[in-house]
């Protein structure tokens, strides 16, 4: 009898017992395989514990990287990335979870960046983890990507903890960006844009250093919604109103970027 290749798990999700079998391309990168080991990149519990949740067919780091690399090695960016948001770069890399996927390593300047604005000593478990930064000659892209159960409404970009004393360094920092409305209310507001607000402030910091313009992208998919029950595009967009410049932020879709739409 033919042995299973993958498990649902008890919310319905199928993850494949080879996380491989769901990467299309360069499986055995050292980037990739870094990020299928780390032990906070396994399930914990139920029927898929101890499988690593790149094998998950809702995994939106499994989807980055068979997108984004697909479009790396074959030379595509500028026609299949940059044209849909509208930046006029040449690429020269591009950061998988903060790594270079020819070496596996994290980004020495990006790694100071995030020791800078998130200590070890605060962030004990794990500092912010970009998932795609495009560097470009003249931009920095940091991709911050979603994807859910289709049809349901998820936990974009929100944090559901209140914030601790560590998280007034972000307070100190968003100053520079986000309007007084935000900086009135931060304690609701960043916690509702959490992941956004991190990216976009690390991502200011990085582009800086490098002398490069930055610029963010939200990408999602269109059968999902925000737990919020706004459309991804509604609540990105009630982000942006948030800063003082946000010309440099962009909004797509899995299905845009993959020519489904």
């Amino acid at each position: 009898m033919k042995k299973p290749s993958c498990v649902e798990s008890e919310s319905g999700v199928k993850v494949f017992l080879d996380y491989k079998n769901n990467i299309r391309i360069d499986k055995d990168n050292p980037a990739l395989k870094k990020k299928a080991e780390y032990p906070r990149e396994k399930y914990r519990k139920g029927k898929v514990k101890c499988l690593s949740r790149l094998g998950s067919e809702n995994s939106e780091d499994a989807r980055s990287w068979n997108l984004f690399r697909t479009l790396q090695l074959q030379g595509d960016i500028q026609e299949k990335y940059y044209d849909l948001i509208g930046i006029q770069d040449k690429v020269q890399n591009v950061l998988f979870w903060c790594m270079d996927p020819q070496t596996g390593e994290f980004d020495a300047v990006l790694k100071s960046i995030l020791h800078e604005i998130e200590p070890p000593y605060l962030w004990k478990v794990q500092q912010t983890e970009p998932d795609i930064i495009v560097i470009g000659q003249e931009t920095i892209t940091f991709n911050e990507c979603k994807l859910g159960k289709p049809g349901a409404n998820i936990d974009a970009w929100n944090r559901k903890e209140l914030f601790t004393d560590k998280h007034q360094l972000y307070k100190t920092r968003a100053l520079s960006f986000f309007r007084p409305l935000f900086m009135e209310n931060f304690e609701a507001e960043a916690r509702r844009f959490y992941q956004l607000m991190r990216n976009y402030i690390i991502g200011e910091h990085f582009s800086d250093r490098l002398g490069k313009a930055f610029h963010l992208v939200a990408i999602v998919s269109t059968q999902n919604k925000a737990r919020s029950g706004l459309s991804h595009e509604e609540e990105f967009n009630k982000f942006r109103s948030h800063l003082f410049d946000s010309s440099r932020c962009h909004f797509l879709t899995w299905e845009q970027l993959e020519g489904q739409e």
